[in-house]
């Protein structure tokens, strides 16, 4: 009779640890996926403020680019007006002053248009960070809600294998 009882509650105590161990799993499985997406949300950080970085890069090498620009179009007026000039002409008025308004209005489209193209391509890439700062904090959530259903599975194991062991210990 003695070995009976001892039996039974080997038999009881295996099938309460058995729950412990697999509720103890989902717990930890849970804990992971919260750690896994705090990990990655700060690699989606990091990911953002590189985008935003290489924003303000773009927005920089623009203005350079239009500085540069410009020193080519004071240039270039500046041989315009002395080739006028060599040649005897007067470039105060009529078609020399037209040359040099038109190669002006042109340089100041090409202008707009580097600005353009920068604030587009700047734009894009804080986007981009808004974007990777968004799934992160999704990631994040996302894993909250796993790790709240893994203890509701950790309960749900505990319980189960609570009413199977005392289901276990009546039928003997």
């Amino acid at each position: 009779i003695c070995e009976d009882y001892l039996m039974e509650a080997a038999i009881i105590g295996a099938m309460v640890g058995s729950s412990v161990m697999s509720a103890s799993a989902s717990y930890n499985q849970g804990k992971q996926a919260e750690a896994n997406a705090k990990f990655n949300q700060q690699m989606y950080e990091r990911d953002a403020e590189m985008a935003e970085q290489e924003a303000q890069t773009v927005l920089e090498k623009a203005q350079h680019q239009k500085n540069n620009f410009r020193r080519q179009i004071k240039t270039l007026q500046s041989d315009v007006v002395h080739g006028y000039a060599f040649r005897g002409v007067e470039i105060s008025e009529g078609s020399p002053m037209e040359v040099l308004a038109q190669n002006y209005r042109l340089a100041k489209d090409d202008e707009y248009i580097i600005q353009y193209n920068a604030d587009v391509e700047a734009a894009a890439l804080r986007n981009q960070a808004d974007t990777d700062r968004f799934r992160g904090q999704a990631e994040v959530q996302m894993a909250k809600y796993t790790k709240f259903g893994k203890k509701m599975e950790a309960a749900g194991t505990l319980l189960s294998g609570g009413a199977r062991a005392g289901e276990f210990a009546m039928i003997t």
